[in-house]
């Protein structure tokens, strides 16, 4: 088998067709797969003639079952033929030829099952259902078998000898609390013969499989899984530290890894990748990155309460430490704070309505010693899924926001702008990268492969025919004269905009608004001036013209505010409404965006405070124009450039071929 490492993740290309397009221009890590000391048992397995059979497990707890677990068997029978590939022919598969895989199908009772206090059982959460299989693996001998957490767990050898029920009982690590586990055994459903995938490979089948495709990448994660925390194919290192992005989240580096089946066998595909997830923060520190401001000072007002239910809070699962054991929540809302919020006192072990009352400030303090550093802010309100209607309101103080949940939220302008230049690197760095990851991942040494006898070509990336193609050639009009054509030539994918555009229109009526967080301040007032001067002269050089000079207003950071104005200002007839945004968040954008383009539609260009100010600072505004104006003039219907078609649709000489 080999691994590719290359630009992307290698999606939607099948290069096992004999009818693809031209090669990828550039080098992917290959892997092959040596499989000597797995052939070496097919004949004794041949010999034995015993027919290939699994039994499939689920994975649940409770009350109802949940997703199911299946185990897989396979017997080899024949040697794997070598690849016919002219140039690779060492690559071959080490998975034998009736290596026969099978799924079980979702029960109506059993599974890895979580024992509640009325002695009747519930699913078991997803996140330990791995670490709860592998405990009982290990436990009982099994032979080799691998887990694909949740839904089914494989085999290459017969399993006969297991009972129909496991139970095991698991300590907490932070909270020495004990939970047990049942796992239930249920049945072979369906088998698998690996054969398949070579068949698709030589073109012999026209469907791709991939079942086997995904019983084997489940083997490849193994080791993998239980040590790094995983989404998807993506695997990231739980010792690392995350660089910070500013709003409660961090960027974490790991890779990616993916099986393809490609002209020359099955290979790996693995890059290097990054992605976000939450920090484990105070709750009061991490609402304090997010809402970028001091909470503790300010409190929290009913708009952000809700800002953050809706967009960050809902999903997300809290830890509590102050009693002896760790527990987990999820947040349903805000209540008032700490010192205002009172209950029945508990006394002989009831709370009725009628006794005396205490706050929960008060109970912390009686119950646990813990006298609260901010009693004034709001308490949340929390309940553990699958019970929603018990609820609890505890201070924002005790609870941490639990490590490695992943945040899908979009970036801030400024927050991409910093991942892309911590992630994009040259072609040299990428490849490093690449063979760093493979070293670290030490496929030989991988007990789950060496159990098969499967084996990893790591040492080289796989080498394939490409060709440079040259660049288009862009056409803009002349600046001298506006009619006759100027051709700009691109170097390396960067070419100087110092013409006219192609098409562009005149202005009648514009404004200007400036959106603040916070009061502006007169020199802010002056920046911005400063650049509402400047913009229609310096644009006017690649053809969009100002009659007139702008309406000017500034305006707080409000939803409501916002959409009042551009709404007023499309009654006054203006064309275009320039948009400078000074400290203000995603929500303030995509609010400006939504009142201009889908409810009022008027145009609106936004642009950052912080940037102009810099690029006035350091006399660059003609630079930094020079990419807000092509957006500005293709919102106007104009037409930036067009791409020279004599240069474009000529063949490229095949000397360029490498």
């Amino acid at each position: 088998m080999s691994a590719s490492g290359s630009r992307g993740r290698g999606r939607g290309r099948r290069v096992n067709r004999i009818d693809i397009g031209p090669p990828e221009p550039y080098r992917s890590q290959s892997i092959a797969i040596i499989p000597e000391k797995f052939h070496q048992g097919n004949k004794e397995n041949r010999m034995m003639n015993r027919p290939p059979s699994s039994s499939s497990t689920t994975t649940s707890s409770g009350r109802k079952p949940s997703t199911d677990h299946c185990k897989s068997t396979s017997r080899s029978s024949t040697n794997r033929a070598k690849s016919t590939h002219s140039h690779r022919n060492s690559i071959r598969s080490a998975v034998p030829d009736t290596s026969i895989i099978s799924i079980a199908q979702r029960p109506d009772q059993g599974g890895t099952e979580a024992a509640n206090r009325d002695n009747t059982w519930r699913p078991a959460k997803k996140d330990d259902r791995f670490l709860i299989l592998r405990k009982i693996i290990e436990r009982e001998h099994f032979p080799l078998v691998w887990y694909d957490e949740g839904k089914s767990l494989y085999s290459i050898e017969l399993l006969v000898d297991l009972k129909d029920q496991y139970e095991i009982i698991i300590k907490d690590k932070k909270s020495d609390r004990e939970q047990k586990y049942r796992l239930l055994i249920i049945n072979l459903v369906k088998s698998y013969d690996i054969q398949v995938l070579w068949d698709f490979i030589e073109n012999k089948i026209a469907i791709r499989p991939r079942d086997p495709i995904r019983i084997l990448e489940t083997l490849l994660k193994q080791t993998t899984r239980a040590t790094m925390v995983c989404v998807k194919n993506q695997f990231y290192d739980r010792r690392q530290d995350l660089d910070d992005l500013g709003d409660g989240r961090g960027l974490a580096h790991g890779f990616y890894q993916a099986m393809f089946l490609t002209k020359i066998g099955a290979t790996l595909n693995i890059n290097s990748t990054f992605t976000c997830f939450y920090q484990p923060f105070n709750l009061v520190d991490f609402l304090c990155e997010y809402l970028q401001h001091n909470i503790i000072r300010d409190g929290i007002d009913e708009r952000e309460q809700q800002l953050l239910l809706r967009k960050v809070l809902k999903p997300i699962w809290l830890e509590t430490h102050h009693t002896e054991s760790v527990r987990k929540y999820r947040i349903r809302g805000f209540g008032a704070s700490a010192r205002q919020h009172t209950f029945p006192r508990i006394v002989d072990g009831t709370n009725e309505d009628n006794q005396e009352r205490q706050s929960v400030y008060e109970y912390f303090l009686e119950k646990y010693q813990i006298t609260l550093k901010y009693p004034n802010l709001p308490t949340v309100e929390l309940y553990t899924p699958p019970n929603k209607t018990q609820f609890h309101y505890l201070p924002m103080e005790c609870c941490t926001i639990q490590a490695w949940q992943r945040s899908i939220k979009p970036l801030t302008t400024d927050q991409r702008a910093r991942v892309t230049k911590k992630t994009v690197v040259n072609p040299t760095q990428r490849y490093q990268s690449i063979m760093d990851i493979i070293q670290i991942r030490n496929f030989n040494q991988d007990k789950y492969l060496n159990e098969i006898g499967m084996s990893i070509d790591d040492q080289q990336m796989l080498t394939v025919p490409a060709r440079f193609i040259p660049p288009p050639e862009i056409k803009y009009k002349s600046g001298r004269d506006g009619q006759s054509d100027i051709v700009e030539r691109i170097n390396i994918g960067k070419w100087n905009l110092r013409n006219r555009f192609q098409k562009t229109r005149t202005i009648d009526r514009w404004a200007c608004v400036l959106i603040s967080s916070q009061k502006p301040n007169p020199n802010q007032l002056s920046i911005a001036k400063q650049f509402i001067d400047q913009f229609p002269y310096i644009i006017k050089q690649y053809g969009i013209c100002f009659q007139t000079n702008p309406i000017m207003f500034s305006d707080p950071a409000n939803p409501q505010v916002i959409h009042d104005r551009l709404r007023e200002l499309k009654e006054k007839n203006c064309e275009v409404v320039l948009i400078i945004l000074n400290g203000v968040g995603e929500d303030i954008y995509k609010s400006i965006k939504y009142s201009g383009n889908q409810k009022l539609g008027i145009v609106t260009q936004c642009t950052d405070f912080v940037a102009i100010a810099k690029n006035i600072r350091n006399k660059k505004l003609d630079m930094y124009l020079q990419n807000l104006v092509q957006k500005f003039n293709a919102k106007l219907g104009g037409v930036n450039g067009m791409v020279s078609l004599a240069r474009a649709l000529t063949s490229s000489s095949t000397k360029d071929d490498i």
